[in-house]
Protein backbone atom coordinates (compact mmCIF):
# COMPACT_ATOMS: atom_id res chain seq x y z
CA UNK A 1 0.00 0.00 0.00
CA UNK A 2 1.25 3.57 -1.01
CA UNK A 3 -0.58 4.73 1.63
CA UNK A 4 -2.92 3.37 4.55
CA UNK A 5 -5.18 5.99 7.10
CA UNK A 6 -7.45 5.33 9.60
CA UNK A 7 -10.11 7.81 10.71
CA UNK A 8 -11.33 6.92 14.22
CA UNK A 9 -15.18 8.64 13.39
CA UNK A 10 -16.24 8.07 10.24
CA UNK A 11 -18.92 10.71 10.01
CA UNK A 12 -15.77 13.26 9.96
CA UNK A 13 -14.92 12.62 6.43
CA UNK A 14 -18.52 11.86 5.47
CA UNK A 15 -19.33 15.31 6.39
CA UNK A 16 -16.34 17.11 5.15
CA UNK A 17 -17.01 15.40 1.70
CA UNK A 18 -20.58 16.03 1.35
CA UNK A 19 -20.12 20.07 1.39
CA UNK A 20 -16.35 19.66 -0.69
CA UNK A 21 -18.97 17.30 -3.39
CA UNK A 22 -21.80 19.92 -3.54
CA UNK A 23 -19.32 22.53 -5.11
CA UNK A 24 -16.28 20.39 -7.01
CA UNK A 25 -18.00 17.15 -8.15
CA UNK A 26 -14.22 15.64 -9.31
CA UNK A 27 -10.64 17.08 -8.02
CA UNK A 28 -7.25 15.90 -7.36
CA UNK A 29 -6.72 15.18 -3.69
CA UNK A 30 -3.34 15.68 -2.33
CA UNK A 31 -1.79 12.60 0.33
CA UNK A 32 1.15 14.07 1.52
CA UNK A 33 3.42 13.36 5.14
CA UNK A 34 1.42 15.91 6.85
CA UNK A 35 -1.80 15.72 6.09
CA UNK A 36 -4.13 15.06 2.93
CA UNK A 37 -5.42 18.13 0.73
CA UNK A 38 -8.08 19.24 -1.78
CA UNK A 39 -7.56 22.55 -3.72
CA UNK A 40 -9.82 23.10 -6.59
CA UNK A 41 -12.23 25.94 -8.07
CA UNK A 42 -15.75 24.82 -8.33
CA UNK A 43 -17.03 24.17 -13.02
CA UNK A 44 -17.89 28.18 -13.08
CA UNK A 45 -14.30 29.39 -11.09
CA UNK A 46 -16.36 31.70 -9.01
CA UNK A 47 -16.03 29.80 -6.10
CA UNK A 48 -13.16 28.26 -4.51
CA UNK A 49 -12.29 25.14 -1.89
CA UNK A 50 -9.33 25.16 -0.04
CA UNK A 51 -9.32 21.61 2.49
CA UNK A 52 -6.63 20.46 4.41
CA UNK A 53 -7.12 17.52 7.76
CA UNK A 54 -3.51 16.96 9.37
CA UNK A 55 -2.33 13.40 9.95
CA UNK A 56 -2.65 14.15 14.00
CA UNK A 57 -6.67 14.00 13.16
CA UNK A 58 -5.89 10.33 11.53
CA UNK A 59 -5.64 7.00 14.81
CA UNK A 60 -3.62 5.92 12.09
CA UNK A 61 -1.37 7.56 9.43
CA UNK A 62 1.38 5.60 6.88
CA UNK A 63 2.19 7.52 4.04
CA UNK A 64 5.08 6.11 2.10
CA UNK A 65 5.07 9.03 -0.21
CA UNK A 66 3.66 12.03 -1.69
CA UNK A 67 0.22 10.96 -4.06
CA UNK A 68 -2.59 12.98 -5.99
CA UNK A 69 -5.05 10.74 -6.79
CA UNK A 70 -7.79 11.91 -9.34
CA UNK A 71 -11.53 11.34 -7.86
CA UNK A 72 -15.47 11.35 -8.38
CA UNK A 73 -15.98 13.62 -5.45
CA UNK A 74 -20.02 12.68 -5.93
CA UNK A 75 -19.22 9.27 -6.22
CA UNK A 76 -17.32 9.45 -2.82
CA UNK A 77 -19.84 11.21 -1.23
CA UNK A 78 -22.24 8.63 -1.95
CA UNK A 79 -20.27 5.99 -0.05
CA UNK A 80 -19.60 7.86 3.03
CA UNK A 81 -22.97 8.81 3.59
CA UNK A 82 -23.47 5.26 4.74
CA UNK A 83 -21.36 5.46 7.57
CA UNK A 84 -22.57 4.89 10.96
CA UNK A 85 -22.18 6.92 14.25
CA UNK A 86 -19.90 3.06 15.43
CA UNK A 87 -17.82 3.11 12.67
CA UNK A 88 -14.18 3.75 12.14
CA UNK A 89 -13.12 4.84 8.31
CA UNK A 90 -9.53 3.55 6.38
CA UNK A 91 -8.73 4.59 3.64
CA UNK A 92 -5.86 3.25 1.19
CA UNK A 93 -4.63 2.82 -2.23
CA UNK A 94 -4.05 -0.44 -3.47
CA UNK A 95 -0.76 -0.52 -5.85
CA UNK A 96 -2.33 -4.00 -7.67
CA UNK A 97 -5.36 -2.43 -8.61
CA UNK A 98 -4.62 1.12 -8.48
CA UNK A 99 -7.94 1.53 -6.63
CA UNK A 100 -9.19 3.88 -3.94
CA UNK A 101 -10.23 1.54 -0.74
CA UNK A 102 -12.40 2.72 1.41
CA UNK A 103 -13.42 0.38 4.08
CA UNK A 104 -16.20 1.21 7.38
CA UNK A 105 -15.02 -0.92 9.88
CA UNK A 106 -17.85 -1.38 13.03
CA UNK A 107 -17.93 -3.80 16.16
CA UNK A 108 -17.38 -7.27 14.35
CA UNK A 109 -18.40 -6.13 10.85
CA UNK A 110 -16.55 -4.03 8.01
CA UNK A 111 -17.98 -3.05 4.85
CA UNK A 112 -15.26 -2.48 1.58
CA UNK A 113 -15.37 -0.44 -1.34
CA UNK A 114 -13.03 0.39 -3.97
CA UNK A 115 -13.02 3.34 -6.90
CA UNK A 116 -11.12 3.34 -9.86
CA UNK A 117 -8.77 7.11 -10.37
CA UNK A 118 -9.87 9.61 -13.01
CA UNK A 119 -7.74 11.96 -15.07
CA UNK A 120 -8.18 15.19 -13.63
CA UNK A 121 -7.63 18.16 -16.30
CA UNK A 122 -4.59 20.29 -14.46
CA UNK A 123 -6.60 23.75 -13.74
CA UNK A 124 -3.82 26.27 -13.95
CA UNK A 125 -3.51 29.10 -12.06
CA UNK A 126 -4.94 27.89 -8.37
CA UNK A 127 -2.50 29.88 -5.88
CA UNK A 128 -1.17 28.40 -2.76
CA UNK A 129 -2.82 31.16 -0.71
CA UNK A 130 -5.58 34.19 -1.51
CA UNK A 131 -3.57 37.26 0.04
CA UNK A 132 -6.92 39.65 0.99
CA UNK A 133 -6.28 42.08 3.92
CA UNK A 134 -9.80 41.73 5.02
CA UNK A 135 -11.68 44.93 5.93
CA UNK A 136 -14.59 43.25 7.97
CA UNK A 137 -13.85 39.57 9.72
CA UNK A 138 -16.62 38.09 12.22
CA UNK A 139 -17.71 34.97 13.45
CA UNK A 140 -20.98 33.63 14.11
CA UNK A 141 -23.21 30.44 14.44
CA UNK A 142 -23.94 28.14 11.18
CA UNK A 143 -27.28 28.41 12.40
CA UNK A 144 -27.49 31.48 12.01
CA UNK A 145 -26.27 32.23 8.82
CA UNK A 146 -28.02 29.21 7.80
CA UNK A 147 -31.18 31.07 8.14
CA UNK A 148 -30.09 33.93 6.59
CA UNK A 149 -29.93 32.35 3.10
CA UNK A 150 -32.98 30.48 3.61
CA UNK A 151 -34.69 34.07 4.46
CA UNK A 152 -32.81 35.01 1.57
CA UNK A 153 -33.32 32.53 -0.86
CA UNK A 154 -37.49 33.14 -0.83
CA UNK A 155 -36.81 36.74 -2.32
CA UNK A 156 -33.68 36.88 -4.59
CA UNK A 157 -30.90 34.85 -6.08
CA UNK A 158 -28.61 37.30 -4.38
CA UNK A 159 -27.60 38.04 -0.91
CA UNK A 160 -26.24 41.65 0.01
CA UNK A 161 -24.03 42.12 2.78
CA UNK A 162 -23.26 44.70 4.44
CA UNK A 163 -20.72 45.72 7.65
CA UNK A 164 -20.30 48.89 9.54
CA UNK A 165 -19.44 50.11 13.08
CA UNK A 166 -22.22 48.94 14.85
CA UNK A 167 -23.10 45.38 13.13
CA UNK A 168 -23.87 43.12 9.71
CA UNK A 169 -26.45 43.72 7.55
CA UNK A 170 -27.79 40.93 5.31
CA UNK A 171 -30.04 41.75 2.35
CA UNK A 172 -31.86 40.60 -0.61
CA UNK A 173 -34.50 42.67 -2.80
CA UNK A 174 -36.26 41.60 -5.88
CA UNK A 175 -39.08 43.34 -7.87
CA UNK A 176 -41.90 42.16 -5.22
CA UNK A 177 -40.63 41.38 -2.63
CA UNK A 178 -37.10 42.23 0.04
CA UNK A 179 -35.86 41.26 3.36
CA UNK A 180 -33.24 42.41 5.92
CA UNK A 181 -31.44 41.10 8.79
CA UNK A 182 -29.43 42.51 11.04
CA UNK A 183 -26.67 41.14 13.70
CA UNK A 184 -24.68 43.32 16.75
CA UNK A 185 -21.41 42.47 17.86
CA UNK A 186 -22.87 41.68 21.28
CA UNK A 187 -25.69 39.08 20.34
CA UNK A 188 -25.71 35.56 21.34
CA UNK A 189 -24.95 34.60 17.49
CA UNK A 190 -22.07 36.15 17.27
CA UNK A 191 -18.31 35.89 18.64
CA UNK A 192 -18.05 39.50 19.93
CA UNK A 193 -13.81 38.95 20.38
CA UNK A 194 -13.94 38.34 16.51
CA UNK A 195 -15.99 41.37 15.58
CA UNK A 196 -13.75 43.95 13.53
CA UNK A 197 -14.68 46.44 10.92
CA UNK A 198 -12.48 48.72 9.11
CA UNK A 199 -14.95 51.35 7.79
CA UNK A 200 -17.62 50.39 5.86
CA UNK A 201 -17.88 47.53 3.12
CA UNK A 202 -20.67 46.17 1.15
CA UNK A 203 -20.92 43.33 -1.61
CA UNK A 204 -23.66 41.31 -3.13
CA UNK A 205 -22.57 37.09 -3.56
CA UNK A 206 -24.86 34.22 -4.99
CA UNK A 207 -26.94 32.33 -2.47
CA UNK A 208 -26.68 29.17 -4.35
CA UNK A 209 -23.11 28.81 -3.82
CA UNK A 210 -22.91 30.26 -0.84
CA UNK A 211 -25.58 27.70 0.40
CA UNK A 212 -23.84 25.07 -1.53
CA UNK A 213 -20.91 24.87 1.28
CA UNK A 214 -22.61 26.42 4.43
CA UNK A 215 -25.71 24.37 4.73
CA UNK A 216 -23.00 21.38 5.46
CA UNK A 217 -22.39 22.34 8.36
CA UNK A 218 -23.20 21.37 11.63
CA UNK A 219 -25.80 24.49 12.70
CA UNK A 220 -23.75 24.31 16.43
CA UNK A 221 -20.50 25.50 14.81
CA UNK A 222 -19.14 29.02 14.56
CA UNK A 223 -18.02 30.33 11.19
CA UNK A 224 -16.10 32.96 10.14
CA UNK A 225 -16.44 35.32 7.09
CA UNK A 226 -14.36 37.92 6.13
CA UNK A 227 -14.75 40.26 3.18
CA UNK A 228 -14.26 43.73 1.40
CA UNK A 229 -15.98 46.33 -0.47
CA UNK A 230 -16.67 43.78 -3.64
CA UNK A 231 -14.00 41.21 -3.78
CA UNK A 232 -14.58 37.55 -2.48
CA UNK A 233 -15.91 36.47 0.60
CA UNK A 234 -14.09 34.18 2.24
CA UNK A 235 -15.54 31.63 4.95
CA UNK A 236 -13.46 29.27 7.19
CA UNK A 237 -14.73 26.39 9.06
CA UNK A 238 -12.39 24.96 11.47
CA UNK A 239 -12.49 21.59 12.58
CA UNK A 240 -11.46 21.44 15.63
CA UNK A 241 -8.00 20.87 15.82
CA UNK A 242 -7.88 18.73 12.91
CA UNK A 243 -7.63 20.98 9.70
CA UNK A 244 -10.07 23.60 7.87
CA UNK A 245 -12.61 23.89 5.34
CA UNK A 246 -11.93 27.40 3.76
CA UNK A 247 -14.40 28.52 0.92
CA UNK A 248 -13.46 31.60 -1.19
CA UNK A 249 -16.80 33.04 -3.79
CA UNK A 250 -16.05 36.16 -5.63
CA UNK A 251 -18.65 38.92 -5.78
CA UNK A 252 -21.26 39.84 -8.07
CA UNK A 253 -20.65 42.72 -10.36
CA UNK A 254 -21.50 43.79 -13.95
CA UNK A 255 -19.55 41.32 -15.57
CA UNK A 256 -18.89 37.56 -13.78
CA UNK A 257 -15.05 37.44 -12.58
CA UNK A 258 -13.51 34.48 -11.73
CA UNK A 259 -11.12 34.38 -8.04
CA UNK A 260 -7.94 35.57 -8.34
CA UNK A 261 -5.18 35.50 -6.30
CA UNK A 262 -4.70 39.11 -4.73
CA UNK A 263 -1.29 40.53 -2.62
Amino acid sequence: MTFEMVLEDAKLMANICSIISAIVAESSVNIAEDGIRIKAFDATRISMIDFFLKKEAFKKYDVKENAILGLSLETLNTILKTAKANESLRMALDDKTKRFVIEFIGKNQQRKFALSLIDIPEEGNIPDSIHIDFDTNFEVKASFIQQVLKDAEMVSDYLRIKAKEDGIYFGAESDTKEMDTFIEPKSEEMDTSAFQVAGESEAVYSLDFLSNFLKGIRSSDYVRLSFNQEQPIRIVYELEDKGHLIYFVAPRIEESEEIEEYD
